[in-house]
């Protein structure tokens, strides 16, 4: 492998530049494949993003013949067979002729492989740098001898760097600085998974099943690419933080929905915990007094007062005015946060 060190050296340099372009996951990757494809021999190429929670794997670029890979891998049972040959948990790129069962075993190779003329093989798992299973690279050809374990060591010695490249929370969180002083973050992904968002810590009120990620699922589902609100940080329910939400769903794609993140509250116009928390129902269009008192288990003078001062803080005399300035600035405590911990 050293004769290919120079090589190896372009390829990673080649995947950080393109990781911190704005080209898009297709064109990454067809630029991977083509890299590869200076270093070592192989008649056909393919690369894909894995999505986990859908079992599937949605190709990204290909070289040569490889539709008897898309055609393979477009099969519900292609997950199951990654899976059973280990390559799905984190082992290290395989030939082909490494299977314990005979080609014409495996499901890939019987139905698809060999009958369009591949002898050989190389299958490797993606794995980001923090572990994460983001892909599938496989290299094919007519030739038993190509891929050999010298090639295999050269893919090995770079599948990191091409995962971390096709990672997409990386783009999120890319994407997700626009959030100044952002001081926590998560990804979640369609089922409600967490997942860490780089260069940003995990914090308690971001835990699975929190009240405030299910908030900023229903809402982001509701109302489109952003949503804010705030949060109680605590029993006391007195401290407050801002939740921003960001959609960052590619349903062609992969699994990935969201970006939550936490950043100080901002300016509140010296509303109270009460005020916004009445401005959280009016936008739940919970609008007249007693139910509002009922809801808050305050009296109704004491709603009547936070109207008041809602709409002078607001700067207008209009109720639904209100509603749709608390809406798009944030300035709310939606019902189903409260008491948040």
């Amino acid at each position: 492998m050293s004769g290919r060190a120079p090589e190896l050296a372009d390829l990673r340099l080649e995947s950080g530049r393109l990781a911190a372009s704005s080209a898009t996951m297709q064109e990454r990757a067809a630029v991977i494949l083509q890299q590869l494809g200076r270093i070592l021999a192989f008649d056909a190429s393919w690369l894909a993003v894995r999505d986990p929670e859908q079992h599937r794997h949605v190709p990204l670029a290909t070289t040569g013949a490889a539709e008897p890979l898309r055609d393979y891998f477009s099969r519900p049972e292609a997950d199951e067979e990654v899976e059973m040959l280990g390559l799905s948990r984190g082992r290290p790129p395989m030939l082909a002729s490494e299977i314990s069962s005979s080609l014409s075993e495996v499901r890939a190779w019987a139905d698809h492989l060999l009958p369009a003329g591949f002898r050989q093989g190389l299958a490797a798992g993606l794995f980001t740098t923090e572990g994460r299973h983001v892909g599938f690279l496989s290299l094919l050809s007519a030739d038993r001898s190509r891929p050999s374990q010298a090639d295999l060591r050269v893919v090995a010695a770079v599948t990191t760097v091409i995962a971390d490249d096709l990672d997409r929370t990386r783009d999120i969180a890319e994407t997700a600085r626009i959030v100044a002083s952002a001081s926590a973050g998560v990804v979640l992904t369609r089922a409600g998974d967490v997942l860490p968002l780089p260069g940003l810590p995990d914090d308690r009120l971001l835990a699975p099943g929190s009240p405030i990620l299910t908030v900023a699922v229903d809402e982001l589902a509701a109302s489109g690419a952003y949503i804010s609100f705030l949060a109680p940080t605590g029993t006391g329910c007195e401290q407050l933080i801002r939740v921003i939400a960001l959609d960052f769903a590619r349903p062609d794609l992969d699994h990935l929905y969201a970006a939550v993140l936490l950043r100080p509250t901002g300016d509140l116009y010296g509303l109270s915990v009460l005020d916004l928390r009445v401005l959280g129902l009016l936008v739940e269009g919970v609008t007249d007094i007693p139910t509002l008192a009922q809801s808050l288990h305050v009296a109704a003078e004491a709603v009547a007062d936070s109207l008041g001062r809602c709409l002078v803080a607001l700067r207008t005399s209009d109720l639904t005015a209100a509603t749709v300035r608390a809406l798009r600035g944030g300035i709310r405590i939606p019902p189903a946060v409260t008491g948040a911990t």
